[in-house]
C-alpha cells in the first residue's frame, strides 16, 4: 500500500478537523465563564481620609453600603452593606462613624477605618429616625440626634451616658461640639404667625444639661443654600446666612445671644459681585470634615453673572477679635468643589467632551481628562485626596461612574462603573455567530454568497492551523488566564455554544450599559437622563446581515414614557421617543414592525381611558399587529394596594388611525373583603415551555401537565393577618387555585417572592411562631388527578379551559431569599434547577425533584422510586456543592435570570442587585459535552504518533510489497 501525498494531506486535515470540532469546558476556562463584580452603588457622600499612610475614599451610597476605596487603584478595601439607609458619614483618625435608621429604629455604627470591622455600635427606638451624629473631640464617644432625643453614647454601652428630649417642633439636623458645649441645630417650619427659622440648643458635653436655647436666622434653613455652619477649634462655631431679600451676610457665633449677629458684605470677598448677583447667590459648606481646617473653616459662594457661573472659595479667620473673610480660590462653571488637607481645594468642570480639574492652595495643579458625559452624565460631587504628595480628585457622576483624575494623563487613573449596582432589568443579546457558522448558514440559504472554492480551501487550512495551535496551547496550559475584568475587550462575535453574549443592563440611574457575559468586559454605556425600568432586545443578531441588533430601554417621567432604541453592539442611539402617557406595564407583542423589523412593544395605559399603546408609534405597526390576528389581553389594577384586578381585551378596528388600540373590559377579579394586593407574578419569557407534556409515573402511566402561559399569581395581605395566594387565568380572569397562610408575615424585611416555571408556581414567605422560618410553597398543576387523562381537544382557549388538578406542599428554606428563579434550556428537555438568591449572598441551585410536591410522606414504594421520588423532608438542604456562587458573597441580589445556550445541557445564569454574578450551569450534567478531564494534549500526541507511524511505516510497506512482487 502506498501512502500518497493526498492521503497524507487528508490525514492531517482529519487531525485538524477533529481538533477544531472539539468545543468543551476545561478548568482553564473557569475565570472566563464565572465572573463576579463587587460594587458599592452611587455615592451619596464621599470623604477623603488617610489612615496608616494609605489614602482612602470613604463613602455611603444609595444602595445602603458603607465602603472604603483605595485612592491609588479604586479597589474596595472594605465594604459593609446595611439593611437600612445611611445618612451620616464621618471619618476621623482610625474610626469611621455612620448613622442609619429604619422606620422605627436608629443605629450608630463605628467602624475600624482600615479593616471595616465593627468597633462598636448602639441602637435605640427612634420614631423620627436617625438625623445626625458626630464624634466628641478627643474622645471615642458619639453624640447623636436619634428621633427627638439628643444622646451621648460611649463605646460598648447599651444605654446612653445621657439623653435630652429636644423640642418636637424642630427637625435637628446638625450637631456641633465645641469645647464643653454641644450645639444641636434644627429647622423650625414656618407658620401663619412666623417665618421658618433655626432653633439652637446648647448642652453641657459632660452632663447633658441645657445651658441655653434660642431661635435665630429667620427665613433660612439648614441645607437650603443660604446658610452654612462653620466650625473652628480656635475661634468657635458660627452660622453664616443670607436672607432671601438681602445682599449681606449675617454671622452668628453659636451660644452668643448678645449681639445675636454681625453684618458682613460679600463684596469684601468678591469685588466683582454686584447686588443682583448676590440676591441669586448660594452658599454651601465645604469642610464637611471639620478636622481638615480647624482654625480656618471654608465655604463656597456661587453666583451667576453674564450667563457664567462662578464659584468662590471663602476662608474665615480672625485678626485679634475681629472676624475676617478672604477669597482663596475661584473657579468658573464648576460642577463640584472639594476640600482637601493643607488648605487645598479642587474644582471639577464637565462638558460634552471632557472633564477639567483644578487644585488651588499650596502648589497649583490642573489637568483635563477625556470623558463623554453622554456615557455616564455630569459630575455631581467630588473628593480631593493626596496619594503621596500628588493630588487626586475622585468624581461621582449622575449615571454612576466613579473616576479618579490626576497627573498629566488625559485618561482617568481608574474608573468604577457603579451603574450596574442600580440595574432594574437585563436582556441577553445573542451575538453574531462566528465565521464558520455564518458560512454554513449562507450555504443553506444563499449559495451565491459563497467565496470561490480556492478561497474556501485556504480558509479551511488557516482555520485548521489556528485550531491546532489553540488546542495545543490550551491543552498544555499555555497562555493567559484569569478574569477578563471591567477593562477587558468586549465580545463582538458569538461562539459555537452560545456562551458568549452581551448582557445589556438598564439602571435607575439612567444608564444603559453592556458587558460580556463570559468575563464582564465593558462594551459600552449610554446615559439617558431618565430612570430606566425595562430593556428589550427588539431585533437580534443575524448571520450575514448588515442590520444591527437593537436594544430598547424604557423609562418614564412623571407623565410621559421615554423609549430609546440603541445599537446593541455600539450603544449608539438609533431613536428616542417621548410618548404622552404613563404606562403601568410594558411587554412584547406577537408581531414585528414592517419598517424597522423590530419586535413591537405594548404599553398598558390606564389614564385617561384604558388602552394598549403600540411602539413604534406608527399606524403601520398597528396594522402589522392586526395582521398577526392574535387576541391581546392585559390587566390593570395589579399594583400594590389594589383591591381588584381588571382584565381588558385590545380591539383592532378596520380603520386604524392612531398608534394605539382601544380596550374593552373582559373580566374583573375582586379580592375578598379586607385584602389588598402586595405582589403579582407572571411567567418570564419562555419559562412555561416544556418538552415533556406529562410526568411518567412508576407504572408507566402519564400524569399530564397543565401548561397555560396565561397563569398569574396574586399575593394579598389580609387585614385579619396572614396572606392569600391566588392563581388566576389572565385571559379569562378565572380562579384556578387559592391558598391561605394565616400566620404569614410580609414586610420590607420579609418580602413575598414567587417564580413560575412550566406547570409549577413556587413562592416564599416568612412564617413566625415556633418554630419560625421561611416557608417555600410549591404548587403543581395537572390536567387531571387521574393518570392518562387529558384534554383531547386540538384547539384550546383560556376562555373555556378546564380547571386544573392541584398538588401542593411546603418546605422550610435554609435561610431568607431575596430573589427566586429557574434555569432554562433551549428545548426544555433538561430538568430545571430552582435558583435561590439567599440573603447571605449565596446563589443556591436545588434540583427540581427536591421541590416535588408529590414526594411521599412515607418510605417510597417501588413505583415511586422508579418515578424518582424521595421521601418528604421539610427542610431544604444548603448543600455547598449546589452553591453556584462558590466562595463569592454576592450582595443584594434582587434579580435572578436564566437563558438557554446552544447546548441543551447548559443554561446561562445571571444574578444582580448590588453585585453582579454570571455563571453557567448544567442541571442534568454535561451530557452533550466532553468531560473536563478530557485531555486534548493526549489527543494531539496520539494523533501525531499515528501520523508519524504512518510516515515511518510507509517505506517498509512499500519494500515488503516490492519484495513480494519479485518473489
Amino acid at each position: 500500500m502506498k501512502l500518497t501525498g493526498g492521503s497524507l494531506a487528508l490525514a492531517v486535515l482529519a487531525l485538524g478537523s477533529s481538533l477544531g470540532g472539539v468545543h468543551a469546558l476545561f478548568p482553564d476556562e473557569a475565570g472566563r465563564i464565572d465572573w463576579y463584580r463587587a460594587q458599592i452603588g452611587v455615592a451619596k457622600k464621599m470623604q477623603a481620609h488617610t489612615h496608616n499612610d494609605t489614602a482612602y475614599i470613604y463613602s455611603i451610597t444609595q444602595r445602603n453600603a458603607v465602603a472604603a476605596l483605595r485612592a491609588d487603584d479604586g479597589q474596595i478595601a472594605w465594604r459593609q452593606v446595611l439593611s437600612e439607609p445611611v445618612g451620616t458619614l464621618l471619618a476621623r483618625d482610625d474610626r469611621v462613624l455612620t448613622l442609619s435608621s429604619s422606620s422605627s429604629d436608629a443605629h450608630v455604627h463605628v467602624w475600624d477605618a482600615g479593616s471595616g470591622a465593627l468597633a462598636w455600635g448602639f441602637s435605640q427606638a427612634a420614631g423620627g429616625g436617625a438625623r445626625t451624629a458626630t464624634f466628641v473631640r478627643d474622645s471615642d464617644d458619639v453624640i447623636a440626634v436619634l428621633g427627638d432625643e439628643l444622646v451621648r453614647v460611649a463605646p460598648g454601652s447599651n444605654t446612653p451616658a445621657w439623653s435630652l428630649a429636644l423640642n418636637g417642633t424642630a427637625a435637628y439636623k446638625r450637631i456641633v461640639v465645641h469645647g464643653k458645649s454641644v450645639f444641636a441645630i434644627g429647622n423650625v417650619a414656618s407658620t401663619r404667625q412666623a417665618k421658618q427659622q433655626l432653633h439652637v440648643v446648647e448642652v453641657d458635653t459632660a452632663s447633658g444639661a441645657v445651658k441655653t436655647q434660642y431661635s435665630t436666622a429667620e427665613g433660612v434653613s439648614l441645607g437650603g443654600g443660604s446658610l452654612v455652619v462653620l466650625e473652628s477649634r480656635e475661634y468657635g462655631a458660627y452660622l453664616v446666612w443670607r436672607e432671601s431679600d438681602n445682599i449681606v451676610w449675617h454671622i452668628h457665633r453659636l451660644g452668643m445671644t448678645s449681639p445675636m449677629w454681625e453684618i458682613y458684605h460679600a463684596k469684601m470677598v468678591e469685588v466683582a459681585l454686584m447686588p443682583p448677583d448676590m440676591l441669586t447667590s448660594t452658599i454651601a459648606e465645604l469642610d464637611t470634615d471639620p478636622g481638615l481646617n480647624d482654625a480656618t473653616p471654608r465655604f463656597t459662594l456661587t453666583y451667576t453673572r453674564d450667563g457664567t457661573q462662578k464659584t468662590v472659595v471663602v476662608e474665615m479667620y480672625r485678626t485679634g477679635d475681629k472676624l475676617e473673610m478672604r477669597k482663596i480660590a475661584s473657579f468658573a462653571d464648576s460642577a463640584a468643589v472639594a476640600a482637601g488637607a493643607q488648605r487645598t481645594v479642587a474644582a471639577v468642570r464637565t462638558s460634552a467632551d471632557g472633564v477639567a480639574w483644578r487644585v488651588r492652595g499650596g502648589a497649583k495643579h490642573s489637568g483635563d481628562a477625556v470623558y463623554e458625559s453622554s456615557t455616564y452624565g455630569g459630575v455631581t460631587h467630588a473628593a480631593l485626596v493626596f496619594v503621596g504628595s500628588a493630588p487626586r480628585i475622585v468624581v461621582q457622576t449622575r449615571g454612576g461612574l466613579l473616576a479618579a483624575l490626576a497627573g498629566d494623563s488625559r485618561e482617568p487613573v481608574w474608573t468604577r462603573d457603579e451603574s450596574l449596582a442600580h440595574a432594574a432589568d437585563m436582556a441577553l443579546l445573542a451575538l453574531p455567530p462566528p465565521a464558520s457558522s455564518a458560512e454554513h448558514a449562507a450555504k443553506e440559504t444563499d449559495p451565491s454568497v459563497q467565496p470561490s472554492a480556492a478561497i474556501r480551501f485556504v480558509l479551511r487550512w488557516v482555520a485548521t492551523a489556528q485550531a491546532l495551535v489553540e488546542s495545543v496551547t490550551s491543552g498544555f496550559g499555555i497562555g493567559s488566564g484569569g478574569h477578563g475584568g471591567e477593562h477587558a475587550a468586549a465580545p463582538t462575535e458569538g461562539d459555537h455554544f452560545g456562551f458568549r453574549r452581551l448582557a445589556v443592563f438598564g439602571s435607575t440611574t439612567g444608564v444603559v450599559a453592556a458587558v460580556g457575559s463570559q468575563d464582564g468586559a465593558h462594551a459600552w454605556a449610554h446615559y439617558l437622563k431618565t430612570r430606566v425600568e425595562r430593556v428589550f432586545i427588539t431585533r437580534g443578531s443575524q448571520a450575514l446581515s448588515s442590520a444591527a441588533p437593537i436594544v430598547v430601554a424604557v423609562g418614564r417621567t412623571r407623565n410621559a414614557t421615554v423609549v430609546t432604541a440603541l445599537d446593541a453592539l455600539t450603544g449608539k442611539v438609533v431613536s428616542r421617543d417621548t410618548l404622552p402617557f404613563a404606562y403601568t406595564r410594558v411587554f412584547e407583542l406577537p408581531a414585528s414592525d414592517p419598517v424597522s423589523g423590530q419586535r413591537l412593544l405594548g404599553f398598558a395605559v390606564a389614564e385617561p381611558t384604558p388602552r394598549l399603546a403600540v411602539w413604534p408609534a406608527t399606524v403601520e405597526a398597528v396594522r402589522a399587529l392586526g395582521a398577526a390576528n392574535v387576541p391581546l389581553y392585559f390587566e390593570l389594577g395589579d399594583g400594590a394596594g389594589s383591591t381588584a384586578v381588571q382584565g381588558f381585551r385590545a380591539e383592532i378596528g378596520d380603520d386604524v388611525a392612531e398608534p394605539w388600540l382601544a380596550a374593552q373590559p373582559a373580566w374583573t377579579f375582586d379580592l375578598p373583603a379586607g385584602e389588598t394586593l402586595i405582589s403579582t407574578s407572571r411567567y418570564e419569557d419562555g419559562a412555561f415551555h416544556t418538552a415533556l407534556q406529562g410526568r411518567v409515573l412508576g407504572d408507566r402511566s402519564v400524569l399530564y401537565k397543565y401548561i397555560n402561559p396565561h397563569v398569574g399569581a396574586l399575593a394579598t395581605q389580609r387585614s385579619a393577618g396572614g396572606i392569600g395566594v391566588y392563581l388566576i387565568d389572565r385571559v379569562s380572569g378565572r380562579l384556578l387555585h387559592a391558598a391561605e397562610h394565616a400566620g404569614a408575615v410580609v414586610s420590607a424585611g420579609h418580602p413575598f417572592l414567587a417564580t413560575l416555571s412550566e406547570n409549577r408556581v413556587i413562592y416564599q414567605f416568612w412564617q413566625p411562631g415556633a418554630p419560625a422560618g421561611y416557608v417555600t410553597a410549591v404548587v403543581e398543576l395537572f390536567e387531571s388527578d387521574q393518570p392518562d387523562t387529558r384534554d383531547e381537544r386540538t384547539e384550546v382557549s383560556s376562555l373555556d379551559l378546564r380547571l386544573p388538578s392541584v398538588v401542593a406542599t411546603a418546605f422550610v428554606a435554609p435561610e431568607a431569599a431575596t430573589a427566586l428563579g429557574t434555569t432554562r434550556t433551549g428545548s426544555s428537555i433538561t430538568t430545571r434547577d430552582v435558583l435561590f438568591a439567599l440573603a447571605s449572598g449565596k446563589l443556591l441551585a436545588l434540583p427540581d425533584a427536591m421541590l416535588d410536591p408529590r414526594r411521599p410522606m412515607h418510605a417510597p414504594t417501588k413505583d415511586e422510586q422508579a418515578e424518582g421520588l424521595v421521601a418528604y423532608s421539610a427542610p431544604l438542604p444548603l448543600d455547598p456543592r449546589r452553591v453556584l456562587s462558590h466562595s463569592h458573597a454576592v450582595a443584594g441580589i434582587a434579580h435572578v435570570r436564566s437563558a438557554p445556550t446552544h447546548l441543551e445541557s447548559t443554561s446561562l445564569v445571571a444574578a444582580f442587585g448590588l453585585d453582579v454574578f454570571f455563571t453557567r450551569t448544567s442541571p442534568s450534567g454535561t451530557f452533550d459535552q466532553l468531560s473536563p478531564s478530557f485531555s486534548k494534549a493526549n489527543l494531539v500526541i496520539t494523533s501525531l504518533a499515528l501520523v508519524a507511524g504512518c510516515l515511518l511505516g510507509a517505506p517498509m510497506v512499500r519494500r515488503k510489497l516490492t519484495n513480494r512482487a519479485w518473489a
